[in-house]
């Protein structure tokens, strides 16, 4: 009997070490399991939530909500800043005026006008005995005297025209030109620069379509076509 309850109990004792022993695994399972879910549960927020920004320090900015305007001079630094060097500007030196001179004009002979230029109006005739315009101007003139050029030129023209003789034109500066009919001897020919007062032949003793007026020179000028008072160049009047 007592041998019989010594083994019992020796028995339990044993079953009782173990239990405890099991027991005692099981807490340190428990609290291990716990451990990790703790550490993986912060470690899921640590990830899935926001992290704290890193703001890197900078420098202040001014108060915008301050009255106080910002300049740039607090935003920015200023660069230094040098005064211009001024280059001295050479002026040149102003061309000398140029004077352009007045045309000469000269008397074609030393007579007195016979018959003026009659621009629109009516002047007889005598040698034709008839009414008719007359374009030019008659200075008198004793046959052989030299007819001279009323002004600077270059002779364009040498003719022999059946009504009014051999007839030397002339062109002149702005659109003038001038003919000098009842000449004998010529003294230029067409492309001969001529000088005012510069002689251009001498005077026929008649001129066909005015035999009537005797020995004269019939000087006639255009301006761009236009008929031109002779004696308007010359500043005289007619009746000089």
């Amino acid at each position: 009997m007592k041998n019989y309850e010594s083994k019992h109990a020796a028995t339990l004792s044993t079953r009782g070490f173990y239990t405890i022993l099991a027991l005692c695994g099981l807490i340190i399972a428990a609290s291990a399991w716990v451990i990790f879910s703790t550490m993986s549960g912060n470690e899921t927020k640590t990830d899935i939530g926001v992290s704290t920004p890193i703001i890197a320090p900078t420098e202040a900015l001014p108060d915008l909500t301050s009255d106080t305007p910002v300049s740039a001079e607090d935003t920015e630094p200023s660069a230094p800043t040098s005064a211009p060097v001024e280059t001295p500007v050479e002026t040149p030196a102003a061309a000398p005026a140029q004077t352009v001179a007045a045309p000469v004009y000269v008397r074609p002979t030393s007579g007195a006008i016979i018959t003026p230029f009659s621009g629109d109006e009516l002047l007889f005739q005598p040698t034709f005995g008839d009414w008719r315009v007359h374009t030019g101007t008659d200075f008198a003139a004793e046959a052989g005297e030299p007819v001279l050029a009323l002004t600077n030129g270059t002779v364009t023209d040498v003719t022999d025209d059946a009504l009014y003789g051999k007839t030397v034109t002339i062109s002149h500066d702005a659109d003038l030109t001038t003919s000098y009919s009842g000449l004998d001897v010529i003294r230029v020919e067409a492309g001969q620069s001529v000088d005012a007062g510069e002689t251009l032949g001498t005077c026929a003793e008649t001129i066909p379509a005015e035999s009537a007026q005797g020995a004269h020179v019939h000087v006639t000028a255009q301006r761009a076509g236009a008929a031109v008072d002779v004696t308007e160049l010359l500043g005289e009047n007619a009746g000089e």
